[in-house]
């Protein structure tokens, strides 16, 4: 199997998403071929191939670079301030690098809306967002109770974008929304740490009845 060092990439990641954006601001990203990306790109399909691009690959690249906006915001957050109001700040910076580049991110989130494949990527990349959006506010990620947590912000995040979709310059709505979503979020951790508590309980009680199996004595021969 051959295993590919991304980085050897990524000026060819660069080109392309540039290309991607450039034209998303003209037509449906759905009409985007890799072939036109190349070629907006200056770049050749010979090159893709050896490098393992593929048009999914692109838009990775590009929610990449928007979690990356994300997460340089955070950074500049208040260490003391609650976690909520710096997942606010943070989450925001990533919806105003999706408005530099309006036209071609609504293309490219209608487009997956029409898409199944596309769509499923796109669901899989936002539990990636959400996750390093929790990370980048001090929120663990990586036990059961977190797994839970980062379904939550998912699903509200989802709810977001379609809600940007329809915003203004000014991204009132956006904003009013995200605040809303995240001042209920004490109610999604708690239902988080609930649903933890309840799996582990199962698998306790399950691990229990195999344990008192093991040890209860066959039944006699008839």
């Amino acid at each position: 199997m051959i295993h590919r060092d991304p980085s050897l990439h990524a000026p060819l990641h660069k080109a392309l998403g540039e290309a991607a954006l450039s034209l998303c601001a003209e037509k449906s990203w759905s009409d985007v071929s890799l072939l036109s990306l190349c070629q907006e790109a200056g770049q050749s399909l010979s090159a893709c191939a050896e490098a393992g691009i593929t048009r999914f690959s692109v838009a990775d690249y590009l929610d990449q670079q928007l979690d990356r906006a994300m997460l340089d915001a955070a950074v500049e957050t208040e260490v003391d301030a609650p976690s909520r109001d710096r997942l606010f700040d943070s989450l925001m910076a990533r919806f105003d690098a999706m408005q530099d580049q309006r036209a071609a991110w609504v293309s490219i989130l209608e487009a997956d809306a029409q898409e199944p494949a596309a769509g499923l990527a796109r669901a899989a990349r936002r539990l990636r967002t959400s996750a390093w959006a929790l990370e980048a506010v001090g929120v663990s990620t990586d036990s059961l109770k977190s797994t839970a947590r980062v379904l939550g912000l998912t699903r509200r995040l989802r709810k977001i974008e379609a809600l940007w979709l329809t915003d203004d310059a000014d991204l009132s709505k956006t904003m009013a929304g995200l605040d809303q979503t995240l001042r209920e979020s004490e109610d999604w951790l708690d239902r988080g740490e609930k649903l933890a508590e309840f799996l582990k309980s199962g698998s306790l009680r399950r691990t229990r009845s195999k344990a008192a199996d093991a040890h209860s004595p066959e039944d006699p021969q008839a």
